[in-house]
């Protein structure tokens, strides 16, 4: 009885928890009103197994695969997917045929002015040459809203700093672009 007592409060990481069987949430920014006909996608991070979040990296992988995402902005650094238990996400995108563009920004921070100008870059190449394009961080309100509100402003003259940072926040909610700095 005392060994079916010990098992019984056993708070080991390595329980088996069920995945979450619900579809990973995309939210879509239209990028029409900066002259571009694609949308921009942003979430949070999948495969994500953290405190209330147990999601399923490979369930996640096929379905961003099969949303037809061609490249995947990832802003978590190396040591947030260990902590995440997605340590393998970058190679997991690269097996599915997913162009990954790993710009680590730490949790709470952004991105310093040449890595800013990297990213827009990149990203506008992706989106001048249709490519279905996706962004994330942990939870895809902070560094991706952050990217994501830089980007308007970088693809047009005629959207205020207000104006991005309104249209993320009524995309993915008031919690939008949350930085420590």
């Amino acid at each position: 009885p005392s060994s079916l007592q010990t098992s019984e409060f056993d708070s080991s990481d390595e329980e088996p928890v069920e995945d979450e069987q619900t579809p990973i949430q995309i939210s879509w920014l239209p990028l029409s009103r900066v002259n571009c006909s694609q949308f921009l996608g942003l979430c949070a991070l999948p495969g994500c197994k953290f405190k209330n979040v147990r999601r399923n990296i490979q369930k996640d992988t096929e379905e961003l695969k099969s949303y037809g995402i061609q490249d995947i902005f990832v802003f978590c650094t190396r040591g947030e997917l260990s902590k995440y238990r997605v340590p393998n996400l970058l190679d997991l995108y690269h097996q599915y045929g997913i162009i990954t563009h790993h710009h680590p920004i730490p949790d709470g921070g952004t991105p310093d002015i040449a890595s800013c100008c990297e990213i827009m870059e990149e990203l506008a190449i992706c989106l001048k040459n249709n490519r279905k394009t996706l962004i994330h961080c942990y939870g895809g309100l902070g560094r991706s809203c952050l990217v994501a509100a830089c980007l308007l402003l970088y693809l047009s003259d005629a959207v205020s700093p207000q104006q991005a940072m309104d249209s993320l926040r009524d995309l993915r909610g008031s919690g939008a672009i949350q930085t420590i700095k």
